[in-house]
């Protein structure tokens, strides 16, 4: 039979020693916790997101499904607000074209959710009749994009269901609420976070308990300088009791006149074992969780960007990328990746020259009045990817720009379709490289 191992007893260890039982939650823990929760966000939950609204039980499927739908589209207000002017309904989501998509979640990141939105939106029309499915397990089987977070939260706060959401906020709020030092990226504490949260949703409104647990992890329960003594959750956190519990032992000396009376091994499965004794107040401190899985390196990637532009009507020659991949179907500048990470701008030039020819049709080498410039590097981080972009500016009378090569894949814009156009954020940086040389050379 496994003994429950209470707080003062794991803190008393001097290496936090439990077993699983120390982050099971009782009955009692779930009703308080639930009362707490939903009585703070009643009082303290922000109203300045539009897709926010109260739970609606009297509305049919079809409202149902538009209110979910305006429910997952975005994480900005802006974008929200433009998206959904652009976007009101799936319907009008599904019939868009997909470069009008690309381009109202431009600056968002992570494009590929955007394609895998719009095909959802698509699916929901052909086979659903317009209406997303009502609970969390057809929604994230049925539906493009719609993953474990998207269909819990969905199916909550839209169709009621009683089920969960697990997002980084509420990794954060669960991980103290009961002390869960294990790797948060491995499959078997990510499901003890599920079933946590799981056990926290109020039957009576598992919407607005999945929202207050997020809005509780933004707000109070923060990765750094958490608010604990507004935190309404407190007296139910492990966490905190921790901390509190050391400097109460520490003041009375309990490790150095050797009151301690038994040795807990510690046999949680989820938990790595602590090796030494800890005793700073830093070791105890409520930002110890959730741990803080070792970040991989990203790759180094370099890249030489060409921003080529008509002396003859000033305009930029564009791009498009590939379907699939990274950044797939936005418009770039003419851009060849790098084997090497130390090209000088000599070879990155000389390689423009055979580049520009066989993809575009440019001729460099016989263009009369041609201007080129090096405008140094950006860098921009990727979630795996460190890439520089190495900028130049070839500046150039191009007679014949619509004689391009592929001209559904490439065409010439003028400096405000460049700015509306799917551009990815590295590039745009680029363009604000050339736009700063422009300044000075005025």
């Amino acid at each position: 039979m496994t003994v429950e191992i209470d707080i003062e007893e794991c803190v008393q260890t001097g290496s936090l020693s439990h077993n699983n039982t120390y982050h099971s939650l009782s009955a009692a823990d779930q009703v308080l916790i639930q009362d707490r929760l939903l009585e703070w966000y009643d009082r303290e939950k922000r109203m300045n997101m539009p897709w926010r609204k109260p739970t609606r039980t009297d509305l049919d499927q079809k409202a149902l499904a538009q209110r979910a739908y305006e429910t997952q589209v975005a994480t900005v207000i802006d974008y929200y607000n433009r998206w959904m002017e652009a976007f009101p309904t799936i319907q009008a989501l599904a019939e868009a074209d997909i470069e009008k998509v690309n381009e109202l979640w431009a600056g968002l990141g992570y494009y590929s959710r955007a394609r895998r939105l719009w095909e959802g939106a698509q699916k929901v029309v052909r086979e659903f009749d317009g209406s997303l499915p009502s609970n969390a397990e057809d929604l994230q089987r049925y539906i493009p994009g719609v993953g474990r977070y998207t269909a819990g939260a969905v199916a909550s706060i839209v169709f009621n269901q009683v089920t969960p959401v697990v997002d980084g906020n509420v990794i954060r709020v669960v991980a103290r609420l009961r002390a869960i030092g294990a790797d948060p990226k491995k499959a078997s504490t990510v499901e003890l976070f599920w079933e946590i949260a799981a056990k926290l949703v109020s039957k009576e409104r598992p919407g607005d308990t999945n929202q207050a647990l997020m809005e509780l992890g933004a707000r109070v329960c923060t990765p750094q300088n958490p608010q604990c003594t507004t935190c309404p959750l407190q007296k139910n956190c492990h966490a905190f009791a921790q901390r509190e519990i050391h400097s109460r032992l520490k003041t009375e000396k309990f490790w150095e006149k050797k009151k301690r009376t038994r040795e807990i091994d510690h046999e949680c499965t989820f938990c790595p074992e602590i090796h030494t004794h800890l005793d700073g107040d830093d070791d105890y401190a409520v930002t110890r969780y959730p741990t803080k899985p070792e970040k991989k390196k990203p790759r180094d990637e370099e890249c030489a960007v060409y921003i080529v532009q008509s002396k003859t009507s000033s305009k930029f020659l564009i791009s498009k990328r590939p379907e699939t991949g990274l950044l797939a179907g936005l418009w770039e500048f003419p851009s060849l990746e790098l084997e090497s990470l130390d090209t000088t701008y000599d070879v990155r030039s000389k390689k423009a020259s055979g580049f520009l020819q066989e993809r575009y049709g440019i001729d460099v080498e016989e263009t009369k009045g041609l201007e080129r410039h090096d405008l140094g590097n950006v860098v921009h981080l990727f979630s795996h990817i460190r890439k520089v972009y190495h900028v130049e500016w070839i500046h150039l009378s191009c007679a014949n720009e619509d004689g391009l090569l592929d001209d559904e894949q490439v065409k010439w814009v003028d400096g405000d379709e460049l700015k509306k156009s799917p551009i990815p954020t590295g590039l745009k940086k680029a363009l604000a490289l050339l736009e700063k040389f422009q300044k000075k050379a005025r």
